[in-house]
């Protein structure tokens, strides 16, 4: 069964009047199980659809629609697949220990399902054989999967689960089944770097082309889970992995004409080396990894400049998190230069993970407001909107009107890069 949400206007569900509260049950006879089921199932070009509404009165709908049109419908949350492993990096184990955030940032999930629909990122040691099953029925693919190791001792290390152990027989049976994955690796020193980390890029690169894609990320560590059992890498060993990946991506390059290996942002900055051009990442299809967002977001900016309006006279200020200072000061400057705005840029240290996440989407709201507090005589504030939810929330629970709120008189704005925010028609204006 699956809940009703909400339906989006103008759509098929809305056309039927089907209800928030109502419960899906099934689609040409197929039970649906959850909100995977119901995308699935909701692509064929005839359906009959059995719901029963709020008040418990059954009801079926005959539709004949384009097999590519949904009907509309937003689910409700499914029951996440809960994380079986006890990986001493795990960033859920990083969050402070009393439930000081909201409960779902809590959850531990390594579910499949999340990771076909949403890129999200999964060992496979938690799949029992009906999951395989319908992995192979409804042809998920691609997957995006934690490898972190082929070398079945490290992998054990890392994940602390027996099952963990045979990530070479999943690989082997997703591509039995015709399903590729996107593979990645959290880098660790001293359990899945130098020889290891040598090894598990020769294994999944001779998979030709049933590996997508190969990440690497370094780990990161919280002032909570800093005394686990792993350290945060240095800069040479950030620089010795950078030369593993450049030897990979020469041979790619020869023989698939694309680099298929490719490093996270935070590897290049942790290792002190400039960040490779846009070009590196091929298709930035691996941004919401780390891999390639600042090189995105540059591109982005360069693509709008020349479409900015005059800003003279306006006094912006930037916010973000400690890594991206640099990086952003100097798409200040190019903002400056074409509109004839005064931009300051502001970097805040995380005050609820501590100084090693340095990063704008994780930066609490609390922070943002010791931030602004220079510059509320400013026009407008700009901050990275991966630092809200859905609600519009911080992770430490603050809301951007609450935020705003504090500030009266400074126009505070989300945005993805910059440039998108300054385009808003009417930008200043209540």
């Amino acid at each position: 069964m699956v809940r009703v949400a909400r339906v989006r206007r103008s759509s098929i569900g809305a056309d039927l009047e089907i209800p928030p509260g109502a419960a899906l049950l099934a689609i040409n006879g197929n039970e649906l199980r959850d909100s995977l089921d119901l995308r699935f199932y909701e692509a064929d070009a005839d359906l009959l659809l059995e719901v029963r509404l709020p008040g418990g009165q059954p009801i079926t709908y005959e539709i004949e629609k384009p097999p590519d049109e949904t009907l509309g419908i937003i689910p409700e949350t499914d029951k996440v697949r809960r994380c079986t492993n006890a990986c001493p990096f795990c960033f859920v184990k990083g969050n402070p220990k009393a439930s000081r955030l909201r409960q779902p940032l809590y959850v531990k999930d390594d579910d499949y399902r999340l990771s076909f629909m949403f890129g999200h990122y999964v060992t496979l040691t938690n799949l029992r054989d009906e999951d395989w099953d319908r992995i192979f029925e409804q042809r998920l693919t691609p997957l995006y999967v934690s490898v972190h190791a082929t070398d079945p001792e490290a992998r054990l290390r890392m994940l602390i689960n027996p099952r963990a152990a045979h990530i070479g027989g999943h690989l082997d049976r997703l591509a039995a089944g015709g399903i590729s994955v996107h593979a990645q690796v959290v880098l660790c020193p001293e359990i899945n770097d130098g020889p290891v980390l040598s090894r598990t890029i020769e294994d999944l690169y001779a998979r030709g082309p049933d590996i997508l894609s190969l990440s690497i990320v370094p780990v990161g560590l919280t002032a909570f889970n800093a005394d686990r059992g792993v350290r945060p890498l240095k800069a040479e060993e950030c620089a010795e992995a950078l030369e593993l990946v450049d030897g990979i991506r020469q041979r790619a390059f020869a023989d698939r004409g694309r680099g298929w290996c490719y490093a996270a942002d935070e590897l290049y900055l942790q290792a002190d080396m400039e960040l490779p051009p846009a070009q590196y990442f091929d298709d930035h299809e691996l941004v919401a990894n780390g891999v390639g967002a600042i090189s995105s977001l540059k591109s982005a900016v360069q693509q709008d400049l020349p479409r900015l309006p005059s800003l003279a006279g306006s006094r912006i200020v930037l916010v973000t998190g400690m890594s991206m200072k640099a990086h952003l000061s100097s798409i200040a400057a190019d903002i400056e230069a074409r509109t004839g705005a005064e931009i300051a840029t502001v970097a805040s240290h995380n005050s609820l993970y501590g100084p090693m996440v340095t990063t704008a989407g994780l930066l609490p709201g609390a922070d943002h407001a010791r931030a602004l507090d220079a510059f509320r005589a400013y026009d407008l504030a700009l901050i990275s909107e991966a630092a809200l939810n859905d609600q519009e929330m911080f992770i430490d629970d603050l809301t951007l009107s609450e935020l705003r709120s504090s500030y009266p008189k400074l126009r505070i704005l989300p945005s993805e890069h910059v440039t998108d925010a300054l385009l808003t028609p009417q930008l200043f204006r209540p």
